[in-house]
């Protein structure tokens, strides 16, 4: 992955009160909204895939996607950490190879990342997936 930063130069400093009130805010933004997300979900994979690993029904992604319905704090979550996982699926494959990369067993890992998904979710599968970007592109 490349670097943002060039080397040598300070990161600026930011503090709790900066960040905590620019997370208020994006909690209402457009693009983060649950329906947002959900629709990016179902257009990114399609609900018959998105609803099994958000761990609902299709019907309720439905509701969700249409603003009839809306997740609790625990569905917010899954919603984030299924965006999170397929933007950087997205970011590191082609939609192809990321199918053939989530279902083949994964030596980092120790099982099929879709697997490992399943039971820890999103942050041990990203961190596999940065780590097969590194090693393929130094």
């Amino acid at each position: 992955m490349e670097q943002l930063q060039e080397k040598g130069t300070e990161e600026p400093e930011l503090s709790a009160t900066t960040v905590f009130a620019s997370l208020a805010e994006l909690r209402d933004a457009p693009g983060y909204t649950p329906t947002a997300i959900a629709e990016r979900l179902i257009n990114s994979m399609g609900v018959d895939a998105a609803a099994p690993l958000l761990g609902v029904s299709v019907e309720l992604l439905g509701r969700w996607t249409s603003g009839q319905d809306a997740p609790n704090a625990a569905g917010r979550l899954q919603l984030a950490d299924l965006d999170a996982l397929v933007g950087h699926l997205h970011c590191a494959f082609t939609p192809a190879q990321a199918m053939h990369w989530m279902c083949s067993p994964n030596v980092l890992l120790g099982s099929r990342p879709i697997d490992v998904y399943r039971t820890q979710g999103s942050a041990p599968v990203i961190g596999a997936i940065r780590a097969h970007v590194q090693e393929a592109f130094g």
